[in-house]
This record gives C-alpha cells, sequence and structure tokens, in this order.
C-alpha cells in the first residue's frame, strides 16, 4: 500500500443468508455468510460468527473499522405508507383485496420492528459511543443496487433489482453514474404487494416445494413443459400494465407464500407440473422483458446501456439470459451474490462511495476462509480409513481418477462466497456421462431433473457456445445460460440442459491457472471440452467450508476421492 493508510468498512446484512463482509480502501478483501459456519442452511442468525471470522482473518479488531454499515428496516415507519400510497387507490373500492392488503402491510411492520431490535441490541452489546456513530443503515433495493452497480466493471447503465421483498419493496430500477456522489437515481419501484419474487415463489409452494428456497428446482423443471397450457392463469396472478406491476390481490394472490386460495389451488391441480413452472417461467422472463422495453422507452435511452442485477429474482438464470439478449442490452453484470446475502457488499459499497474513495470491480468472489494446512494433516493422520499423498504430477493424477470414474471433490485456496461453488468447494466429474444427472443427484440427494454445469477454458468457449464473447462477464460467475453449440451437446451431454442450454464457469489462465491447466490436460487425456462442476454440499446443507467437512464427505461417500490443495485424500 505504499504507507497509504487502511480505511476498513464493515458490511452487514441481517437477513436469510445473514452474511458480512469488510472492504479495505475500497476493495473486497473478505466476504462470508453465517451458514458456513453455522451449518444451517439460509441461516438468518445475527452473523455473529461471520463478524468474528472477517475481523481474525484481518487481524483487526472492531475498533479498527472506520465504517459499518447496514441494510434493511430502514425507516419503516415513515417510509410504509407511502410506498403503498400508490396501491392504496387502485384498491379502495375493493373491500377484500383492500383487507389483504392491509393485512401483508401490518405483518410487515410488526417483522421489520423486531429484526432492527436485534441490531440495535447488537450495537449496544458491541459499539461504544463513538463507534455507534460509525454505523450507517441503507434501505435493501438501495444495498442490492450497489452491489451490482459499485462492483460491476461499468462506469454507468441501467441497475434493476427484483426479489420477493425488502422495506416494502419488491423491484427498483435506477439509471447508475459511478462519477456522481449519489450515483443512483431510482427511477421506479414496486411495492411487496406487486411481487415477481413472491409469485415465483408461490409457484414454488404449490408445486410442493420450499418457497424462497428451491425456486431453482422450478427454473430446471420449466424445460420439460409447455409453458403456453397455463400461461393464462400465470397472467391472473401478476402481470405489467403501464410499465408497473400490478398483482390480483384477491383470489389468485393472498400475502405471503403460505396464503393459497382454494380457487388457486384446484386450478393449478388441472396442469401438470412441469407445464405450471414452464408457464410461471415464461411468465416471468415476460414481465421483466415488457417491463425493462416500457422505461427504456419512456426515459428515451437510443442506444444500448449496460444492464447490472441484484436481487433473488436474478439467481434464475434463463431470466438473465433472455434479458442480455435484448437489443438495446450493451453488456450484463450480476452480482454473483444476488440473494440478501450480498446486501452486505452493497451497504459498504454506498458509504465508501459516499466518502469518495474508490470502489475497486469484483474480480472474483474468493473471499472466505482458507483450508487448515496444519490441522488437516493431523486430521488425516488421526483416521484409519483415510490415506493420502502429494501427487508430483496433480493434473495428470486427477485425470486418472476422472477416467477411472471416480467423483472428486475439489477444496482449495479461499472458499466462494455466494451460492455458486466455482472449482474452490466442488464437485467435479467428467462430462461425456449421460447417466451421472440421475446417479450423482441420487448421492447428493437433489433433485433428479436438476442440470449439471461445466466449467471449461476461455479459448474453446467459441466452439461450445453459440454467440460467446469474453466480455459476458455473467459466464465468469456462473450467474447465466447460454445456448449450445452441437459439438458441445454431443461432447458433454452431462452438462447441457434438455432445453439445449448450460450454465458455464468460463476460466482464462489469468482467472484460474489451476482449473486452466487441469482442464488443457483432461482435454487432452479425453477428448472432452468441459468437466462437471458443482457445488460441494448435498441437498439442504451449505456448501462445505474447511478440511473437516471434506474429510466427512469421503467418509460418507458423497465423493470418492479428494483433493485438498495439493494433497490427494482416499479410503484405504
Amino acid at each position: 500500500m505504499n504507507g497509504k493508510k487502511k480505511n476498513y468498512t464493515l458490511g452487514i446484512c441481517y437477513c436469510e443468508t445473514s452474511s458480512a463482509t469488510l472492504f479495505e480502501n475500497g476493495r473486497i478483501i473478505s466476504a462470508v455468510s453465517e451458514e458456513r459456519f453455522s451449518r444451517k442452511k439460509y441461516d438468518p442468525s445475527f452473523p455473529l460468527k461471520s463478524i468474528k471470522w472477517i475481523l481474525k482473518n484481518s487481524e483487526i479488531k472492531l475498533s479498527r473499522v472506520n465504517q459499518i454499515s447496514y441494510c434493511w428496516y430502514k425507516g419503516f415507519d415513515k417510509n410504509l405508507d407511502s410506498l403503498y400510497e400508490d396501491r392504496k387507490k387502485d384498491l379502495i373500492r375493493n373491500k377484500k383485496s383492500y383487507k389483504i392488503f392491509n393485512l401483508r402491510k401490518n405483518i410487515e411492520s410488526q417483522r421489520d420492528r423486531k429484526s432492527l431490535n436485534k441490531l440495535i441490541n447488537w450495537k449496544k452489546n458491541n459499539l461504544n459511543k463513538l463507534q455507534a456513530k460509525k454505523l450507517k443503515i441503507y434501505y435493501h433495493h438501495e444495498a442490492h443496487a450497489a452491489s451490482a452497480a459499485l462492483l460491476s466493471p461499468f462506469n454507468n447503465g441501467l441497475v434493476l433489482t427484483c426479489d420477493a421483498r425488502g422495506d416494502y419493496e419488491s423491484l427498483t430500477l435506477s439509471f447508475f453514474d459511478r462519477k456522481k456522489k449519489n450515483c443512483l437515481k431510482k427511477i421506479h419501484s414496486s411495492t411487496s404487494s406487486d411481487s415477481l419474487g413472491f409469485f415465483y415463489g408461490r409457484i414454488t409452494g404449490l408445486l410442493g416445494y420450499k418457497p424462497s428456497k428451491h425456486e431453482g428446482k422450478i427454473t430446471g423443471l420449466a424445460a420439460h413443459g409447455n409453458p403456453m397450457k397455463a400461461i393464462n392463469l400465470m397472467r391472473k396472478m401478476i402481470t405489467v400494465k403501464q410499465g408497473k406491476l400490478r398483482s390480483n390481490l384477491g383470489d389468485y394472490y393472498k400475502p405471503f407464500f403460505s396464503s393459497y386460495n382454494s380457487k388457486l389451488i384446484k386450478e393449478i391441480k388441472r396442469f401438470r407440473r412441469e407445464d405450471i413452472a414452464a408457464a410461471a417461467q415464461y411468465h416471468l422472463e415476460w414481465c421483466l422483458i415488457k417491463f425493462l422495453k416500457y422505461h427504456f422507452k419512456k426515459n428515451k435511452i437510443k442506444s444500448q446501456i449496460n444492464l447490472m442485477l441484484a436481487g433473488g429474482v436474478f439467481a434464475n438464470v434463463k431470466v438473465n439470459q433472455a434479458l442480455k439478449s435484448l437489443k438495446f442490452i450493451k453488456n450484463i453484470f450480476v452480482q454473483p451474490q444476488m440473494n440478501d446475502g450480498g446486501l452486505c457488499i452493497g451497504a459498504a459499497s454506498l458509504s465508501i462511495h459516499e466518502n469518495k474513495q474508490k470502489i475497486l470491480p469484483l474480480k472474483n468472489v474468493y473471499l472466505g476462509p482458507e483450508v487448515n494446512k496444519e490441522k488437516l494433516i493431523s486430521l488425516i493422520k488421526k483416521n484409519r480409513k483415510i490415506e493420502f499423498y502429494r501427487p508430483s504430477l496433480i493434473y495428470k493424477d486427477i485425470c486418472n481418477d476422472l477416467y477411472d470414474n471416480k467423483v472428486i471433490g475439489l477444496v482449495r485456496g479461499k472458499m466462494e462466497f455466494g451460492p455458486r461453488a466455482l472449482c474452490n468447494r466442488s464437485i467435479i466429474y467428467k462430462t461425456s456421462d449421460k447417466t451421472v444427472n440421475d446417479w450423482l443427484n441420487l448421492r447428493l440427494k437433489r433433485t433428479e431433473f436438476m442440470p449439471f454445469a461445466p466449467v471449461i477454458r476461455e479459448e474453446i468457449s467459441k466452439h461450445a457456445f453459440k454467440n460467446f464473447s469474453k466480455k459476458d462477464i455473467s459466464l465468469n460467475f456462473m450467474t447465466s445460460t447460454i445456448d449450445c453449440t452441437n459439438k458441445f451437446k454431443s461432447n458433454s451431454p452431462a452438462a447441457t440442459h434438455i432445453d439445449q442450454t448450460a450454465r458455464p464457469q468460463i476460466v482464462s489462465k489469468s482467472s484460474d491457472k489451476f482449473m486452466w491447466n487441469l482442464l488443457k490436460e483432461w482435454e487432452t487425456v479425453s477428448g472432452e471440452m468441459s468437466l462437471i462442476n458443482t457445488s460441494f454440499n448435498v441437498h439442504e446443507e451449505p456448501i462445505i467450508c474447511n478440511e473437516q467437512e471434506a474429510i466427512n464427505s469421503l467418509l460418507k461417500g458423497i465423493v470418492d476421492i479428494l483433493y485438498i490443495e495439493n494433497l490427494r485424500v482416499s479410503l484405504r
């Protein structure tokens, strides 16, 4: 740093997938979700373990932090009525809908007040009066927008946030200009009563899965159905009118995921689940596209523009592919931790920007704990069921194991932040095995129709995917699908979904030298263009964090071989 004073900003989000992050002089140096320490999937607890690890890892005390940034539950008493004013006018004549509307509002107010009190208690117990002045609170969708915009490689463009709810909003659209102090200019917002996130979550629940957790299953299932068979039912639930999201707050759209009207349940049962999923996916894409087209025209945008995305809806990789294909979109950036866990990044980056400090774009998400090598060796030596050695030619050894049909657990470097494993906490396997979706999903206790994602070298991606561009950074983080070429489909059937798309992680020699070398060796040995890369966890468990969890996975038969840093670990 050449003697430059270090300025630290701690970001905290207390929500589903509570998380914390630390910036040093505008550069993100660590970020982790509470679930990785507690081992509770989507842990909503206040991220005490995450904060503790971040401070310990950086070798600083809380008192050394210059700024503490928090998001959600800002000014909900003052803001609530104004946010709902637009919907009040529409519903005032409909007593049934208005009752539902007010129920929603009251429940949200009570929930948010309770959560804010927990933040206040943490402040009292951990911050003195001087430090408490460092605490800044931001709106939920404001933080989402900042997490995408300020961490993107772009200096300007449009920012779209979309989720179920946060501070009574479900969607915002903003202009972004990095050069301005107030870098985000919001031009539209929708209330949580008009929520595409709740719509998609509602479908998730009605099809027998867990809302706010299993929406990805609906995206995978959608490719197996016909969207037109149930599309009219989707339109009854929510639509876009004059650039605004409008839900039916009567029979088809009650508050929260659990409030399903008997009429809606009856209609859902008329269709195959695949067709319902397909219709929901189609309608979600249609709503967002129609919304963007309206506001693009309204704001007289006459040239291509960068688009930045954040919020749980953009965990939907098919939506992201649809949006980046729009003719008026120049480039796209999806915040890799697009869910609420990424709010800590947004809150921290906002305060940094307000303090006129430069924020460096996000290069990777390797921001969590590393393997403790001494502890690893100790664990291995204590267990007589396992053996290990240090391969002199590690790429050849891994390829030999893959060629022998071994499922490999890959654990190296810093743990990824976000829902995607990007080869530091991953399970890898060959992509030529057409049966892998059945038996490996069964082993991992996952749904059989969920496709596996490939990891592939940048240099050959142009042969694997249609209209591939190195500028499409969404593919570096597995945040979008792309259409496969015939060559890839025949070469790597296990990584090609039924709709002829894939959700790849593109690696270059500069971004990940280890994986680049491994993939090149695998191409030479097998002739395959890619490897399966799926997260190192079983269903309903968080991605593994440390060496103990990796070894436990080996002992349980989740993987056949472990490669932890420079060690090959296997059962005797």
